[in-house]
């Protein structure tokens, strides 16, 4: 099989070769980064967006809201050892199905983000005292937020098991 040339070209750099090198412990660190990044992801927005439909009224949601941050950084921290480790196995995620399912779901939360902050919701959202149930408009933008996350957890978690044939 002939290597393509974006893979000829990531296997020729300094940070595939840095992986390659240090991969028994590297790999297994990396992992667990990236699982602390998801929980933070997961345990801010998660949280928000489960508020926001209606759970644990008590709880203001400009008060939850102080949390997406955090999450942001966790997503960003992730998006870099995500880089890391495609650099470090090209093949195992360009080729699998369920990285790619996992890439369409980071999308579509990235413009489900978008309309949240873009739009009116955000401010909306900003004003509401507790106990106060969002409108439905919200209420669906905040659902889309979670399942896409959600998406992106059990696609992340599958793709040690749909590797391409040929990476075994």
């Amino acid at each position: 099989m002939e290597i393509a040339p974006w893979e000829a070209f990531i296997r020729s750099t300094a940070l595939h070769a840095f992986v390659q090198h240090y991969e028994p412990w590297l790999w297994p660190l990396l992992q667990s980064l990236h699982y602390v990044g998801a929980s933070l992801v997961l345990g801010t927005i998660g949280l928000f967006d489960l508020r926001a439909m209606g759970l644990a009224k008590g709880v203001a949601l400009p008060a939850m809201h102080r949390l997406i941050p955090w999450g942001i950084a966790g997503y960003f921290f992730n998006m870099m050892l995500g880089v890391v480790f495609f650099f470090g196995h090209p093949d195992q995620y360009f080729y699998n199905n369920a990285f790619r399912t996992k890439l369409l779901f980071m999308g579509v939360a990235g413009v489900n983000v978008l309309l949240f902050y873009g739009t009116s919701a955000f401010a909306e959202v900003k004003k509401l005292p507790p106990e106060v149930d969002p409108p439905l408009r919200i209420k669906i933008i905040v659902a889309v937020s979670l399942c896409m996350w959600v998406g992106v957890l059990i696609c992340g978690r599958l793709i040690t098991f749909f590797r391409p044939p040929f990476f075994h």
